[in-house]
């Protein structure tokens, strides 16, 4: 029995509306076996029902003494200008047609009408008020996170105090916040419009992209946080592999935009290893994000290229041993010979003003230094530039 009544209370609440008794009842009949329902007998007890009980949805008869189905419908709006209200009649005409469609009414269906016909109105009904429920669902969730991500930058605001750490925070967050940025305007263009069924899935999807970026900025937070503590970033074992295809889904908006070809030719033997997973993901992005912005001025097809494999290597510090190597290779204009001993210098840029930090090679440097490797460039004017990235593969965790 306490399952049945928690059936019944998670079907969507109908509210029939019709003051003669026989048209009511047999709504009530061709709806109750989806739907919980209930029913009034004038405009004046619906509006008591709806305020009280809030229905997903309301079908009203338009012609009723005292209150039209019309009134009815404007004072529903007046409360809720989101509600969904059917109207029925008997006696159609042009002039009840137009009133109820200026009024928002969501459909408007003559008397006597098909079992079949009520029934399809009402699931498409149903389904824009599921849509619109999950829509606010989703733009709630949305705000609850750039609140956490704004707790989390002023608790950084506070506490950091090593002389650079605020501009190299600024840089490694303008990368995920970017893309926040990229995807909350999609999520607004989608809210905005009612689309066809099935945009639900793709908010969901846009949304999820948001909340992985959240959290990268939260986990960008509480690295530096533990950079100001001198204390190391977290090791972690991960694979490379889907590291890097991370870092292409998140930047896919901007490669479209920019009509950027990305492709990517990984080693599948790669096994997982230990490494710094956020560390290693912001190197990979301000790679690829460097990559994108120097073929989006190319007068044809701008491309990327992105491979990984093992290799026998060695560094000045670390003996020979197997390596993870990452190339990642542009076909834009490339770097001129006289800058490139000094692209890895913190605060030179090759970029225009305001459109670069200056810091993100530099980074990306150190973290391969972190991890006991090296990320090395060559380059050539008019051709492209092509960074590689060797780093030991660690299957045991390291020592600390």
């Amino acid at each position: 029995m306490a399952t049945q009544a928690g059936d019944q209370a998670e079907k969507p609440l109908i509210l029939v509306v019709d003051d003669e008794n026989g048209p009511r009842e047999s709504l009530k009949i061709i709806l109750s076996p989806n739907y919980r329902v209930v029913t009034a007998e004038d405009g004046i007890s619906a509006l008591t029902i709806f305020k009280r009980q809030n229905p997903e949805l309301v079908i009203s008869d338009v012609r009723m003494p005292g209150m039209s189905g019309i009134s009815l419908l404007r004072k529903i709006k007046a409360i809720d200008p989101e509600a969904t209200v059917i109207l029925i009649t008997g006696y159609a005409s042009i002039q009840t047609a137009q009133e109820a469609l200026r009024a928002d009414a969501f459909d408007y269906i003559n008397k006597p009408y098909d079992v079949k016909e009520i029934q399809a109105v009402v699931t498409k009904a149903l389904t824009r008020v599921r849509e619109r429920h999950n829509q606010h669902r989703l733009l709630h969730q949305l705000q609850a996170w750039n609140r956490d991500l704004q707790e989390q930058i002023g608790q950084l605001d506070q506490k950091a105090t090593v002389a650079d750490l605020s501009a190299e925070l600024i840089h490694d967050l303008n990368n995920p916040m970017t893309v926040l940025q990229g995807y909350i305007s999609l999520l607004e263009d989608s809210l905005d419009s009612n689309g066809p069924e099935g945009s639900s899935n793709q908010m969901e999807e846009f949304m999820g992209i948001v909340k992985t970026q959240v959290e990268r900025c939260v986990a960008l937070t509480r690295n530096f946080l533990d950079f100001a503590r001198q204390a190391s970033g977290k090791w972690e074992k991960s694979n490379v592999n889907e590291l890097i295809q991370d870092t292409m889904f998140v930047l896919r908006v901007r490669m479209m935009k920019q009509s950027v070809e990305c492709s990517f030719q990984p080693d599948p033997d790669i096994p997982d290893s230990w490494f710094m997973p956020t560390a290693m993901q912001q190197s990979l992005y301000n790679l690829v994000a460097n990559a994108i912005d120097a073929v989006c001025d190319r007068p044809d097809k701008g491309a990327i290229r992105i491979a990984t494999r093992i290799i026998e290597h060695e560094t000045k510090k670390q003996s020979a041993a197997e390596f993870i190597q990452i190339i990642i290779e542009d076909n834009g204009a490339g770097i001129p010979e006289d800058k490139l001993k000094q692209i890895f210098t913190p605060f030179f840029t090759t970029k225009e003003k305001g459109k670069g930090t200056g810091l993100g090679l530099s980074i990306c440097q150190r973290v391969a230094e972190e991890h006991q490797g090296e990320l090395l460039v060559h380059s050539q004017s008019g051709k492209g530039t092509c960074f590689t990235l060797n780093f030991p593969l660690l299957l045991e965790a390291p020592e600390r």
